[in-house]
């Protein structure tokens, strides 16, 4: 598969609540690498993003992961077929562990069920054992390995989106779909996400698909970014084509918008 060749396929895509009509003939293509989704708020977004990972059916039309539908699968299927998430808000067993938050992301993965893991059956002793040092190879990533055995509910916002970040990638995805990851981080927790995003990528080669609202980000990060305004896409192209077109301009960006230099972007 080259590089170019789409993972995440969506098709004709219609979603309606009660009445109102969220996505309307929705069509993109995710490639490997960095994917943008950005629009002003309510336009569709997220319910895009509920779409693909099973928790919302669409009214009309499909999605495909390497050819194969996806959608109409609930979303314990949906993350078994390869896709991982996070979400605008942490959603951590705040009670728990980092560690054991972060192994949450391995258990659709796990051969061995809870009885061989209470009479310690070798094979699933091992396969705890490797969950957990992929795990911490993860955390470690993102800065949080001397953090895997503090309760989550003590850290602050920014570190626990990480975990969550983390959580998303131990689960082996084929796509992952980040939901405004930078929201609410600090310059320095950004830096570590970023950071450790791109080596996964770097190493891995699957697919990330990015809701952000920091469109500098998205620029410096995503390959090819996509705009969607009340429910319909209405660009596609280079974060450059992007930021130049007169109609996303109009819709998202306000009309004093000027595209920064390209040197500036790409500092980030």
């Amino acid at each position: 598969m080259t590089i170019d060749a789409a993972v995440l396929t969506v098709s004709g895509v219609a979603v309606s609540f009660g009445g109102n009509q969220v996505l309307t003939n929705v069509d993109l293509k995710f490639t490997h690498g960095f994917n943008g989704l950005i629009g002003p708020n309510g336009a569709g977004k997220t319910t895009l993003f509920n779409l693909i990972s099973g928790y919302v059916k669409p009214a009309a039309g499909s999605v495909e992961m390497n050819g194969a539908r996806i959608s109409g699968l609930d979303q314990i299927k949906v993350a078994r077929a390869g896709i991982g998430r996070t979400f605008q808000s942490p959603r951590l067993v705040l009670d728990a562990t980092v560690m054991e938050n972060a192994l949450l992301g391995r258990h659709s993965l796990y051969r061995w069920g809870h009885f061989a893991e209470l009479i310690q059956w070798p094979a699933a002793r091992a396969e705890e054992r490797r969950s957990r040092e992929i795990c911490m190879q993860a955390l470690a990533q993102f800065g949080l390995a001397e953090l895997a055995h503090v309760k989550a509910d003590s850290l602050p916002l920014g570190s626990q989106k990480l975990v969550e970040v983390a959580r998303a990638l131990v689960s082996e995805p084929k796509v992952v779909l980040l939901d405004e990851p930078a929201a609410g981080l600090g310059v320095d927790d950004i830096d570590v996400m970023l950071k450790g995003l791109r080596a996964y990528a770097d190493t891995t080669g699957i697919c990330f698909v990015i809701i952000e609202h920091d469109l500098e980000l998205v620029s410096s990060l995503c390959h090819t970014v996509n705009v969607l305004d009340y429910g319909r896409i209405i660009a596609s192209g280079t974060p450059s084509e992007i930021t130049n077109n007169d109609l996303v301009v109009e819709a998202y960006l306000g009309a004093g918008f000027k595209a920064e230099p390209k040197q500036a972007v790409a500092a980030r």
